[in-house]
């Protein structure tokens, strides 16, 4: 079973998204870092983004080239991980905040 043109042409679409989500991201980082937030998710969150949005690519190779299906497991497998870094960075900003608020308080 192979995917047909239609959805190879809809899949090259996708690419291009994930790469402006991936700039997006990036860019927002940078922001970030200027404005001395340093727990920022914004880099993880785009490229969980971004390799999700590869994953029906990926598939179709697969449907015609066994090894492929490595590829998938790879980017899931990068997704996981930088959900993870996204959530742990996310509740890092959280702690630091609240020990921010908890300061400002007692002044």
């Amino acid at each position: 079973m192979k995917c047909n043109k239609l959805v190879m042409k809809i899949t090259g679409y996708l690419h291009i998204l994930a790469l402006g989500v991936s700039i997006l991201g990036t860019y927002k980082q940078i922001e970030s870092i200027k404005r001395n937030v340093p727990y920022s998710p914004w880099l993880s969150i785009s490229l969980v983004f971004m390799l999700l949005l590869r994953i029906p690519s990926q598939i179709c190779v697969s449907l015609s080239e066994s090894h492929g299906w490595f590829t998938v497991i790879g980017t899931l497998m990068g997704a996981t991980g930088f959900s993870i870094v996204a959530y742990m960075t996310y509740k890092k900003q959280q702690e630091e905040d609240k020990k921010q608020q908890e300061e400002d308080n007692s002044l």
